[in-house]
């Protein structure tokens, strides 16, 4: 098959048309065939190789595979999405969000332009689940190829993205209290986290704040807000976004693979002109590993970070070693 990189792009555009979950299911039926096939074309990015000093060119089909992955990753944010809608979830399930905007932040700002249209006005969230629509976003991610996992033994922030929080004064450490939905892999790289519930003291998770910080890396979640590099640009432009790539093999888990600047080093070695280089090393490794901020004060210009020229790669690590649940 002739690499077709519009082809997710096409498929995004047409659900979007489809906001119930009903409608959305049947429009994907009929393309899982299809969708496996172009899935299956993009192989190359199933394993980790060395990136070309300087990046990938317009000429390196290896960047075509990834951002025609990156568009299919925009499909599973709306699916996410779609499941995840605001109102009230369960007594007793956990906070899972809800906080006024800030007159003048980035966040009011993209209010104000329409960008975030579905929100209450003045805050975000809290959030419910719909899981119906988690049920037809696992059924067809895992029909086109991709593998699911939950790793529910342990919190990771590598394989977990917390949905709510259980605070719990005398909790000594995070644990996964339900997985909501699973995550998938394409090989070793991670397609997207699994969903997680989690019970936490708030000195190493901070309820409120791992609910409603911007959530990096990612096109869409509403109510919540999101950041990913294709915000900003214009309707054609904003689709050469290349996939983030977080890998796990026998390496280890390496956090935003085609990042230039070695978060892991103390201190970084930092290029002219960083726009991150002056937040606090801390800071830059919690975003980067939790790809939001987790943990109390909350910066206040935590939704201007810009994550995306940081690396990291972790040899051990006390959540999990990938190759325990590959």
């Amino acid at each position: 098959m002739e690499l077709d990189w519009r082809y997710f792009r096409r498929l995004y555009e047409e659900l979007l048309d489809h906001d119930d979950t009903e409608g959305a299911r049947r429009h994907l039926a009929d393309r899982r065939r299809t969708a496996a096939a172009h899935l299956a074309e993009l192989a190359p990015l199933r394993r980790r190789e060395p990136v070309p000093a300087g990046g990938y060119t317009v000429e390196d089909e290896q960047l075509w595979r990834l951002t025609k992955l990156y568009a299919l990753s925009r499909i599973s944010d709306y699916l996410i999405e779609l499941s995840c809608p605001e109102g009230d979830p369960p007594p007793g399930f956990g906070v899972t969000g809800g906080r006024p905007v800030i007159e003048g932040s980035t966040a009011h700002r993209m209010e104000l332009r329409g960008w975030r249209t579905t929100a209450t006005p003045g805050r975000h969230g809290p959030r419910r689940l719909d899981r119906a629509a988690l049920t037809m976003h696992t059924e067809f991610f895992t029909e086109i190829g991709l593998t699911p996992f939950d790793q529910a033994r342990a919190f990771s922030p590598f394989h977990h993205e917390i949905f709510a929080v259980v605070q719990d004064r005398t909790a000594s450490q995070v644990t996964v209290e339900e997985v909501l939905w699973p995550g998938f892999w394409f090989g070793d790289l991670l397609f997207s986290r699994a969903g997680v519930r989690v019970r936490a003291p708030r000195h190493l998770i901070d309820a409120e704040v791992a609910t409603t910080s911007t959530l990096y890396f990612t096109f869409r979640r509403e109510p919540r807000p999101t950041d990913d590099l294709s915000h900003g640009w214009g309707s054609n432009s904003q689709w050469r976004t290349a996939f983030p790539r977080f890998y796990a093999d026998g390496d280890g888990l390496h956090f935003n693979w085609d990042g230039t600047v070695d978060i892991g080093e103390d201190p970084p070695q930092d290029p002219p002109h960083h726009p991150d280089a002056a937040h606090p090393l801390d800071q830059r490794r919690e975003l980067l590993l939790h790809r939001c901020f987790v943990r109390s004060a909350l910066p206040q210009d935590e939704d201007e970070r810009f994550p995306y020229e940081d690396r990291l790669t972790l040899t051990t690590a006390e959540w999990m070693h990938p190759s325990l649940d590959r």
